[in-house]
């Protein structure tokens, strides 16, 4: 099976980040963020709010250059492939972790409560799925991928071990 798998996660994994990086560059960042979050998500204030529409900007950037990352790496050596999963699955953790530090909504508890983990509806499907998947590429990655000495440093091993016999 080799890389397959990671192939299918990073893939996967783009097509998950296209999805929402569309509706926030075509409907703008407040209705965006409507469509995506929740209509009770955004309040009045967040509708005049210069920052909020900046850093959704930002974020709607981040997903189609991830997007782009993931799949340029399924091209990779599967060592490169390998890096850009874990740090993705890193960066999607942390992500978990914001939301639950500081949810998306009001009516989301947070920390200590983990509401903020089910209480967003893109950070489960999106987030979660990714990090599902780029685990199992990575964990499930062929054997051949890992690190093996090369050839001629084992026999070398081999003959100095033969001569000390």
């Amino acid at each position: 099976m080799g890389t397959l798998l990671l192939d299918i996660a990073l893939f996967v994994s783009a097509a998950l980040l296209i999805p929402p990086a569309f509706i926030v560059a075509s409907k703008g960042p407040i209705d965006g963020i409507r469509e995506l979050v929740g209509e009770d998500s955004i309040t009045a204030y967040d509708e005049e709010s210069y920052v909020l529409k900046h850093i959704v900007f930002i974020d709607c950037a981040k997903n189609w250059f991830l997007a782009a990352l993931y799949l340029a790496a399924i091209t990779m050596e599967a060592a490169a492939k390998e890096k850009v999963a874990i740090l993705a699955t890193l960066m999607m953790l942390l992500v978990g972790a914001v939301q639950v530090i500081a949810p998306a909504k009001e009516s989301i508890a947070p920390y200590p409560s983990l509401e903020g983990i089910t209480g967003n509806p893109v950070f489960l499907p999106i987030c979660g799925t990714q990090i599902v998947l780029l685990t199992l590429g990575v964990l499930f990655a062929s054997p051949s991928t890992k690190k093996k000495k090369p050839a001629a440093a084992r026999a070398t091993r081999a003959s100095t071990r033969a001569k000390r016999s």
